[in-house]
């Protein structure tokens, strides 16, 4: 369910990359440019129009008809915007204070009147809400759907918005821990510049819960390493400290780590700034007690098996008497 950078990368490619923001995007923030004030009239209307755009049919009303929400968003505003994160704050910056008073605030808006109806008034509504937010705060403040809500966190009420900001929030601080760069640097990588990690996400989201979409088999896996290590003569497998590694007497020449998704190789040490240098999304140096050694670390959902396999044999090769290795590359 929680997407690593990998999986966040398929799904921009499934969503549809593109450089630019949509076009319903572009004519808010130009409509609402320099800061998007709730407070003005103007506003208002684009906030209405944008919503529609967006699915949430909300009518419009004819001249003479009462202005439903354009009055229950100036009234939401004026009590709530101060509840709002600063606009330059960013989803994984987001503070359990925040989260709670912005459970509050969504809950407010959703209740907020929008429009008159044959059967009554009509409220804004938790999806609509959260989209709202999200275009008032679109760094820090993720969009949901229906079914987002209701398959995460079983329904689309205020704790269930609080969870949902917990849970991206906790998504964010992870990829960006992955990627080690800054979010603008990360969504610039991924396609997406000028954009954030909220909206990345609820791309990400809407294919997983709402479609039901799930990235292809990425690479390989720690089984694969088993079964390609336990093949070759003279290979222990020990359990050493919660890592599995694999050595020839006591000399490792392989090890996985603890979560199993990148392994440790044995490889010739005035080769590895070259290596990593190839493809730094795929190879890492070793952590530092290790530099000294002849190492290097690598992805396994970066590699396909004949990558693997051919690091994992050369790894081997180092480590055995050139005997043996000739004799079992030469069957």
């Amino acid at each position: 369910m929680k997407p690593d950078l990998i999986t966040l990368r398929a799904a921009v490619a499934e969503f549809g990359g593109t450089t630019t923001p949509e076009k319903s995007w572009t004519v808010l923030a130009s409509a609402t440019a320099p800061e998007f004030d709730l407070g003005r009239s103007a506003h208002r209307d684009a906030a209405h129009a944008w919503l529609n755009a967006w699915g949430c049919r909300i009518r419009t009303p004819r001249p003479g008809e009462p202005r439903v929400l354009d009055e229950g968003l100036a009234a939401w505003w004026a009590t709530w915007r101060s509840a709002l994160p600063d606009r330059g704050t960013w989803l994984a910056e987001l503070t359990d204070e925040q989260v709670e008073r912005l459970g509050e605030a969504f809950a407010a808006l959703s209740a907020t009147a929008a429009a008159s109806t044959p059967r009554g008034t009509r409220t804004l509504g938790p999806t609509a809400a959260s989209k709202l937010l999200f275009a008032l705060r679109p760094n820090s403040l993720p969009p949901w759907d229906n079914m987002i809500a209701d398959r995460l966190h079983g329904g689309r009420h205020a704790v269930a918005y609080r969870a949902h900001l917990r849970l991206t929030r906790g998504w964010a601080a992870e990829l960006l821990a992955q990627a080690g760069v800054p979010e603008p640097d990360l969504l610039d990588d991924l396609g997406r510049p000028g954009r954030s990690l909220a909206k990345v996400i609820d791309e990400y989201c809407y294919l997983a819960f709402t479609r039901g979409w799930s990235a292809p088999r990425r690479g390989v896996t720690a089984d694969d390493v088993r079964r390609i290590a336990r093949a070759l003569p003279r290979t222990e497998e020990a359990l050493v400290r919660d890592r599995v590694k694999f050595r020839i007497g006591r000399i490792v020449y392989l090890a996985l780590s603890p979560d199993e998704l990148t392994m440790g190789f044995a490889f010739p040490r005035e080769e590895r700034a070259a290596l990593i240098a190839s493809d730094p999304d795929k190879f890492h140096p070793p952590v530092t007690p290790d530099e000294r050694y002849n190492w290097v670390r690598v992805t396994l959902s970066r590699l396909d098996l004949a990558e693997l396999e051919e690091l994992v044999v050369d790894a081997w090769r180092l480590c055995v008497p050139k005997r043996v290795a000739r004799d079992y590359l030469g069957r």
